[in-house]
């Protein structure tokens, strides 16, 4: 066996034992608590895309709610309460020749 196989190596790292035999305690940095552009506090609104349902009497928009992922039917777009209890935002979807 050769000399380097018979002798331990150093540890290096956070994982390093101190003198009195024990190791040594890994620190892990912590982010502010206010966020940073990375990582907001506030979280980004919900919204969805609606299909445009047209019944008898009015325009209907069907929507996939962002929360329950169910099919929810609203009256108008912009800001709406879906019956799980959802507040999301009803995006109209682009015309096919738009850029």
């Amino acid at each position: 066996m050769t000399r380097n196989a018979e002798t331990a190596r150093a540890e290096s790292g956070p994982f390093q034992k101190n003198l009195a035999g024990g190791e040594a305690a890994a620190t892990v940095p912590q982010p502010p608590p206010e966020g940073d552009g990375l990582f907001p506090v506030d979280p980004a609104p919900l919204s969805a895309r609606p299909l445009v349902l047209v019944t008898r009497g009015r325009v209907e928009y069907l929507a996939h709610c962002p929360h329950c992922k169910d099919w929810h039917r609203h009256v108008h777009l912009g800001q709406v309460t879906g019956p799980c209890g959802t507040e999301y935002d009803l995006q109209p979807r682009r015309a096919k020749g738009a850029a």
